[in-house]
């Protein structure tokens, strides 16, 4: 097999002849017209606006290349798109070769008997404005939010705007382009548990094979030889499949539970002559089960990898970029890093943007991070009733399961986000064709069958919400919390929440103040400036911030104030809802709230803004997803400590609760020894205080400190006094200190800090390293008006 590479610049230009340019593959013309001076960067000010004026056109992109290569016998080449973004016409040497329809999925045009020793490939991508209006007219208006045309693409629906990123609708070739000339080729192999027997495992393999004669599969696992697997053809398809015995095999779990191991397999594909062909892929062994068992309160939704029930704690993971090309390795993984180091073990690829890049999987394997996979369909009524969206949204399942399947830490396939919900409750997406709700013959017939049939290893889901007698059930299923922040109630409304498994809920909150001084000016920085409001997409967005602002703390005395608590109040939702819903374990079993990251600079939902400056959040989140996790709650009268215990095997603990005045006096202090039962939730003691006091606890496990606090009235009505910070510079660490109880404590530095937005309990010292360019501290007493 041999690959020549296409990408590079190629020659682009518009239908209407206002721009030609030199244009990159992989690219999208945007982010060429930004490179080039054409237009300016659509994440500045209000130039998002301009970039919807080339929406509706068209663009060629063409180059020239020589193909040199002598062809043995039976040798045929390919011309491969990996992705191309989207509707598009392939011509090589003035022949239609075919077009593509769907940005999602790898296209394949046999140009054996095309090439010439000099070519011209030109590639015509069609409009992702006219092309689905017109359908639109033909077909009817689908129901759902953002523009409705999306549903007629198959391309990422959050182009199209969404309540937390810019509309820019792209256009390019997104993915590589090369030759590939081959006699035979493997594709999609995969490996997964069969059986387990003790220690030994029966292992599935299988894989496709593209190419005539009498060929078979060697497999190799971390070098040696397992077995050789004949080649035959089964409805219309060649394969390969078989399986072997593993001895003292090991599994693959989610970093908290134990080791995400991975095997090293190749997949090399023979005939009598030798090798002709091969795959190289890192498969983790391990089996996947969500339990649904009735109880008390309905239905449990409990992810069960190995035979050892997780509870999930993670977040949701949209695209990182509107503009997909200008990301990058690195930024993949500094993310998903960031989300390893925030203690989360579940990340939820949301139905409205992308079938990530293998980087992303990789990574996710590597860590023992579990990923909940949708498809790409998302808050839409979508045409399946018509012959040609249904056959086209099932090849690109069909195609895209087959690529990742091998991948471990996908443990769900997911049909769509939030259909079902829609059906059942919007109002907007009522319309049945033949009595079925337009999308449900995909969600509920063909997503299933296809899963089964080619990822029999993985689980199936059919939306998310789903389950119960309505979709967005409490009693069973997973479950989408919006009635908190979108509804415009208060955080404290998630303690009356019992979802079994909650898989959004989030509250706003303000990018890093450099990101917010990236896209605007000084004098642009008011609450309500219209720079402001563009980079606030949600309805009505910056009144809520600025509703629960007021709601919680009272109100702002400046703009660095209104961000600052922004982000603080975040902090203080999420991790109001997190303790719930932890406390209540496997009653409630994971939380994965909204969102982990942003696709451009913006006020929204995410912890990590999009240069990945952390939020409060995001420090939080470290906090509350800790392996261990102290909890106040108030029970009538009484407040009750209790302990989240995520490890693995039963634990001693020594816990400290205290209380304190407002002014730093300590009213009191108690101290425990206990055993904490393993991965479960240990009530330790009830006690009758009144609850204006600042409650501190730490609970010490192996020589590691898990601390919290908790604060039961509204910060507005507590008149904080400064807590006096004395900070100590210690050379690489700083020692922070506090004479009264201390909240939300920034580090104010050059550099970002590894640690923030912290706690301190008066008279206790916490020791953080010390980041670059120091300038001071600052806590809630300094944002609040007084």
């Amino acid at each position: 097999m041999k690959r020549i590479d296409l990408n590079g610049f190629w020659n682009v230009r518009d239908n209407e002849g206002r721009f030609s340019l030199d244009g990159t593959v992989p690219g999208v013309v945007q982010a060429d017209l930004v490179r080039e001076g054409l237009l300016p960067h659509p994440y500045v000010g209000m130039n998002e606006d301009l970039f919807k004026e080339i929406e509706d056109r068209e663009w060629i992109y063409e180059r020239e290349f020589e193909f040199k290569e002598d062809l043995k016998e039976g040798e045929r080449v390919d011309l491969v798109f990996e992705g191309v973004d989207t509707l598009s016409d392939v011509y090589l040497n003035g022949v239609y070769l075919g077009n593509t329809e769907n940005m999602f999925i790898e296209y394949r045009f046999d140009v054996t008997n095309i090439l010439r020793e000099k070519n011209h490939l030109e590639v015509y991508i069609k409009s992702p404005i006219r092309v689905p209006k017109a359908l639109e007219q033909n077909y009817g208006v689908l129901g759902g939010p953002e523009d409705p045309i999306r549903g007629y693409i198959r391309k990422a629906q959050y182009s199209y705007g969404w309540d937390w990123g810019a509309r820019i609708v792209t256009s390019g070739i997104w993915k590589p382009v090369y030759l590939e000339v081959y006699r035979a080729r493997l594709q999609d192999s995969t490996a997964y548990l069969l059986k387990l027997e003790g220690k030994d495992a029966l292992v599935r393999v299988n894989g496709f094979v593209y190419g005539e004669g009498n060929l078979s599969v060697e497999v190799f696992v971390n070098g040696e030889k397992t077995g050789e697997f004949p080649v035959f053809e089964k409805n219309g398809e060649r394969l390969f499949d078989g399986v072997f015995h593993l001895e003292d095999v090991r599994l693959w779990y989610p970093w908290n539970v134990g080791e995400p191991y991975l095997y090293d397999f190749v997949f090399v594909l023979k005939d009598s002559n030798g090798e002709i062909y091969r795959e190289e892929k890192k498969i983790g062994l391990r089996r996947v089960r969500i339990i649904q068992e009735p109880d008390e309160e309905g239905k449990t939704f409990i992810f069960e990898i190995n035979g050892e029930r997780v509870f999930a704690k993670g977040a949701n993971w949209i695209p990182s970029d509107n503009i997909l090309t200008w990301l990058t390795d690195e930024d993949y993984e500094k993310l998903v890093k960031m989300a390893r180091s925030a203690n989360m073990n579940m990340l939820r690829v949301w139905g409205g943007g992308i079938y990530e890049r293998e980087i992303f999987y990789r990574l996710c394997d590597e860590l023992g991070i579990m990923v909940w996979q949708d498809f790409m369909y998302a808050c839409l009524e979508y045409p399946d009733h018509l012959p040609w969206f249904r056959k086209l949204a099932n090849e690109e399942a069909r195609k895209i399961v087959k690529k990742l399947r091998y991948h471990p830490s996908i443990v769900l396939w997911c049909g769509n986000n939030e259909n079902n919900w829609g059906f059942d409750e919007w109002g907007n997406m009522s319309r049945k064709v033949d009595g079925i709700n337009l999308g449900n013959r995909l969600y509920l017939f063909d997503f299933p069958k296809i899963c089964t049939e080619e990822d029999p290893s993985t689980p199936y889901w059919p939306s998310s919400p789903y389950g119960g007698e309505k979709a967005n059930s409490e009693k069973e299923g997973d479950r989408h919390v919006w009635y908190v922040w979108s509804g415009w109630l208060n955080y404290e409304n998630y303690e009356k929440d019992t979802g079994r498994f909650i898989s959004e809920f989030g509250f706003q909150g303000a990018p890093h103040p450099e990101t917010i001084e990236f896209f605007s000016k000084p004098e642009e920085r008011e609450i309500f400036h219209p720079v402001m409001l563009k980079h606030n997409k949600q309805v009505e967005g910056q009144e809520r911030l600025i509703r629960f602002i007021f709601g919680n703390f009272g109100k702002c005395k400046d703009f660095d104030s209104f961000v600052y608590l922004s982000q603080l109040n975040q902090a203080e939702a999420i991790k109001f809802g997190v303790e719930h819903w932890r406390s209540r374990k496997y009653k409630t079993a994971g939380t994965l709230f909204w969102q982990l990251n942003d696709s451009w600079p913006v006020f929204s939902w995410s912890a990590v803004d999009y240069f990945k400056r952390p939020k409060a959040l995001y420090y939080y989140a470290r906090r509350f997803f800790a392996e261990v996790l102290p909890v106040l709650k108030k029970r009538e009268s009484k407040i009750e400590l209790l302990v989240v215990n995520d490890l693995r095997e039963t634990k001693e603990v020594s816990l400290r609760l205290a209380a304190y005045e407002r002014t730093g006096e300590k009213v009191f202090e108690k101290t425990y020894r206990t055993v904490l039962p393993a991965d479960g939730v240990c009530s330790v003691d009830r006690i009758e205080l009144p609850d204006d006091l600042f409650f501190f606890v730490e609970a010490e496990i192996d020589g590691v400190k898990y601390r919290n606090y908790r604060v039961f009235r509204k910060w507005r009505d507590l008149e904080l006094p400064d807590p006096e910070i004395s900070l100590e510079d210690m050379g690489d660490f700083i020692e922070l200190t506090a004479k009264s109880p201390a909240f939300g404590v920034k580090i104010l530095s050059d550099e970002v800090p590894e640690d923030d937005f912290l706690f301190l309990e008066p008279e206790k010292s916490i020791t953080i390293k010390k980041p670059d360019g120091i300038r001071g501290v600052k806590s809630l007493y300094d944002y609040l008006k007084r």
